[in-house]
């Protein structure tokens, strides 16, 4: 037994020697592994496996080495005497491949080499070895199938290789017991407990972890190589530590990581490209590294005393309530999280119930219009026509209103862009469109920028409004001069006013009954009710979207204010409520103004701000009649067509923005089809 001990001993410090005598035989030239491994595959190079063929077997041998342990292996030299010859056979205490080298140097080859190493030193550096005739091995470090494996690949030690001056490791320091590898090499506690011998602090600060089996005794307990990929060099060597982390701790925790996903972090990290993954939130972040812990022990860093600090590593000036903010929470479990249960509720309520009714509508109304111009098709043409070559144009908007409406859907477009991907992170199309705007910290700046520009847009609304309540107070005083709040209300709720009145519900109910053919279709006054809608939707969206992405772009200053579960309620109606805006924009919205029969392609009365007078008297033969007894209609025609120079550049800009809006639309339809379908 100490006999073969120390034969093993010496044959160990010559198998890992970078220089020895053994296998030398005068006249052959050496060369390394290491460029071995860099002619692999290159033109006229031929490695040659001189070992028996028990050994070939049971070793493997080098990518595409040619067995020569047989009579007529000179015939399977090459003819070129130029070629690369290399030889290689065990160990260096083997003499085969020296022997079969100086043959090839007596029949004229001329760049002959010998691995001295052999087979043996090249498996344990790690590089690539192939067999013959067996199953493939699954697991670069699962020796103990090494025999039964055929394409055996065991990959270099990417955790330690980089290490200078210190004790590296080699495979028997993490699969040998005391220093021997055995039947027990691709044992899980073995190789953990070789971690732990070298890594002592950290052995003490897992010993308090909840990941600990003493600790916390149960079944598939993680340990040191269940998050630390020792051989895998692809994700090792890039920057997707915290993308790797998350795949890591989601393997066990799947519903937490579900929950983690539907953050901002959590969507950030599987959008990101891997340089910018380093700098969101991982679970590592908050949960901790080696030192994990259950919440109600005073250690873990997410315990009362401790979350705050947490917290404040990434977000200056955190508090209590900013640390409420809860990282896992489902908005479908009623009895754990009532509130952002009934608020998913009542927001998918509110979405389902505006696509069903303006899906309705919609379908209903393009039926109509494409029955009337397939039966009516002369007058339905003659009409269109007239209404385009009316050269009697009357003033709707002002240029202000065309100024606000170009940056609010310019800023619109550019919401919906940073935004898509972030709601719809697990598309197909969501990562490439992270990528497209430069990485997920851009898609940010965009939103933001595209945000600050919708606010201004409807601050300016609101202070219009306020200037022009202030320039025509004196039409709502009595003849006594006083205010008069009934004249008020019935400015506020005339037909001039974008407040909805009783005759808005008459002129649905008309208009749905000609939708059908029980009805004349209605005369719409200065405002028609889907108009109504799409204002009031955005008092109502810049309400709830806005004011909860203010509170999500400031999160540390809202909470100074507001209880921490704001956070997560405010990331839910954000999503929800800009889902139905992205939705009705490109899909209702467009329809009403642009896509209808007597529409299509675009209606340019946005851009030009005035429409002809026959398409006044056609779509809003009410308003023309009260313009036309008030004497109003001649103050409001236009007989200087300013607008023919920018037409084109209008239509342009216009087509862009349709085209823009059909593709997120699509997106949208995408997403939700393959979440259904898959």
């Amino acid at each position: 037994m100490i006999i073969r001990f120390l034969i093993a001993v010496f044959l160990s410090l010559n198998i890992f020697a970078s220089e020895g005598s053994f296998a030398v035989v005068d006249g052959v030239v050496p060369i390394s592994m290491a460029d071995v491994e860099k002619l692999l595959n290159k033109k006229d190079v031929y490695i040659y496996d001189a070992n028996e063929k028990q050994e070939r077997l049971e070793y493997g041998y080098l990518p595409n080495a040619i067995f020569i342990n047989t009579p007529e292996w000179k015939s399977l030299l090459p003819e070129n005497k130029e070629a690369t010859l290399i030889f290689y056979c065990l160990n260096r205490m083997c003499y085969a491949s020296s022997d079969a080298a100086m043959q090839a140097q007596e029949l004229g080859y001329k760049n002959v080499f010998v691995m001295l190493d052999g087979i043996q030193s090249w498996i344990l550096s790690a590089r690539v070895v192939e067999k013959s005739n067996s199953k493939p091995l699954l697991k670069s470090h699962d020796i103990s199938s090494w025999k039964s494996a055929s394409e055996i690949k065991s990959f270099t030690d990417e955790l330690h290789k980089n290490l200078r001056f210190a004790n590296t490791p080699s495979c028997r320091d993490c699969h040998g017991v005391k220093g021997e590898i055995n039947e027990y090499a691709n044992d899980k506690d073995v190789v953990n407990n070789n971690c732990k011998d070298c890594h002592k602090e950290v052995k003490k600060e897992f010993a308090l972890s909840v990941h600990n089996k003493e600790k916390n005794p149960r079944e598939n307990t993680p340990n040191c190589s269940d998050c630390h990929n020792t051989h895998d060099k692809e994700i090792l060597t890039s920057l997707a530590v915290k993308k790797l982390a998350d795949a890591k701790c989601g393997s066990c925790h799947q519903k937490e990581q579900s929950h983690y996903h539907e953050t901002f972090h959590g969507k950030a990290i599987l959008l990101a490209n891997d340089k910018e993954s380093k700098k969101i939130a991982a679970c590592y972040d908050c949960h901790g590294t080696h030192n994990i812990a259950k919440v109600n022990e005073a250690h873990s860093t997410l315990s009362k005393d401790n979350r705050v600090q947490t917290c404040e590593k990434c977000h200056e000036g955190a508090n209590e309530n900013f640390a409420d903010f809860i990282a896992h929470a489902d908005h479908k479990d009623k009895e754990n999280f009532p509130l952002l249960y009934w608020a998913y509720v009542f927001m998918s309520t509110l979405v389902i119930s505006v696509f069903a009714f303006f899906g309705l509508h919609t379908f209903l109304w393009s039926m109509k219009l494409i029955y009337v111009r397939i039966k009516y098709k002369e007058e339905f043409l003659a009409s269109k026509k007239l209404m385009h070559d009316d050269k009697v144009k009357i003033k709707r908007f002002s240029t202000l209103h065309k100024i606000q409406h170009f940056f609010m859907a310019a800023s619109f477009l550019g919401l919906s862009f940073s935004g898509l991907p972030q709601k719809f992170y697990t598309a197909a199309w969501a990562k490439s469109m992270v990528d497209l705007m430069g990485g997920i910290s851009v898609a940010v700046a965009i939103h933001h920028i595209s945000a600050f520009i919708m606010i201004v847009v409807f601050i300016s609304h609101i202070l219009e409004i306020i200037y022009n309540a202030y320039k025509n107070k004196d039409a709502i005083k009595d003849e006594n001069g006083k205010m008069s709040f009934k004249i008020f209300l019935n400015k506020l709720f005339g037909p001039d006013s974008l407040m909805p009145r009783w005759q808005d519900f008459k002129d649905i109910k008309n208009h749905f009954l000609w939708f059908i053919g029980k009805a004349q279709r209605p005369h719409f006054d200065r405002f028609t009710y889907w108009e109504k809608f799409d204002y009031l939707a955005v008092f109502w969206g810049m309400f709830v979207i806005g004011f909860s992405g203010l509170v999500l772009w400031y999160p540390v200053f809202w909470t100074k204010i507001l209880p921490g579960f704001m956070l997560n309620l405010a990331y839910l109606v954000h999503s929800d409520e800009a889902l139905l805006a992205t939705g009705f924009i490109f899909a209702v919205h467009f329809f009403n103004t642009h896509f209808r029969a007597d529409r299509f392609p675009m209606d340019m009365v946005i851009f030009s701000g005035e429409l002809s007078e026959s398409e006044l008297k056609h779509d809003r033969y009410n308003w023309y009649l009260r313009l036309k007894q008030s004497g109003k209609l001649e103050q409001l025609k236009n007989e200087n067509d300013s607008f023919a120079k920018y037409f084109y550049l209008a239509r342009v800009i216009g087509f862009l923005m349709l085209f823009t809006g059909l593709v997120f639309l699509f997106l949208i339809i995408f997403a939700y089809a393959d979440y259904l379908l898959g």
